[in-house]
């Protein structure tokens, strides 16, 4: 199974960054950037364990049914570390943009994806029910891409392991950062 059509299913996907409204006006000018640009190293909203690894990249996430989920939890940490208040960037990223995908140093192993996304998207296929690593975003668009013919049933539930990562732990990174022109909009989380 291609990647190219894995990466065109995850580009119908909603994805969203979490931080402080002090940075709105830099990310609208210059995007999201990454801890370290050039030979400067921004310091992390996290410490000890949770610590951005990852200096090259930023974390984004997928929207859930619930709403932002892990963006929501990054953008009331950011305010707490930097003041502002709770802020959420959406994006819109395309099959390019996929192709820098990054696991989040969080999640837990390929197999461990890969198996439970197989067993969720199965159910989830079977019964038209949205359940955990296949919610209704990412049903809707495995489902759109078996009706154009890209996937049967059987290579739906067997995605490469980033796109089961999406799927099940809907965060990760992005390597080189999030150019302005994939921001659809910046909002005070709710």
């Amino acid at each position: 199974m291609s990647e190219e059509v894995w990466r065109e299913i995850a580009s119908k996907l909603r994805y969203c960054h979490g931080t402080s409204s002090k940075f709105a006006n830099s990310i609208k000018k210059y995007g999201i950037l990454p801890r370290k640009t050039d030979a400067k190293v921004r310091p992390s909203v996290y410490s000890g364990e949770l610590e951005s690894k990852k200096l090259n990249a930023v974390y984004v996430s997928s929207y859930y049914n619930t709403g932002t989920h892990f963006c929501g939890i990054a953008a009331k940490r950011a305010s707490e570390t930097v003041g502002g208040e709770p802020t959420i960037v959406d994006i819109k990223l395309d099959k390019e943009d996929l192709k820098r995908f990054e696991s989040d140093e969080d999640s837990w192993s390929d197999d461990h994806f890969q198996s439970l996304f197989k067993t969720q998207c199965k159910f989830a296929l079977e019964e038209g029910m949205d359940v955990a690593c296949v919610d209704k975003p990412v049903k809707e668009a495995i489902e759109q891409a078996i009706k154009e013919g890209k996937l049967t049933k059987e290579q739906a539930c067997s995605p490469p392991p980033w796109f089961s990562e999406i799927g099940c732990y809907g965060k990760f990174a992005l390597r080189d950062g999030v150019h302005p022109s994939k921001i659809t909009d910046i909002k005070k989380l709710k």
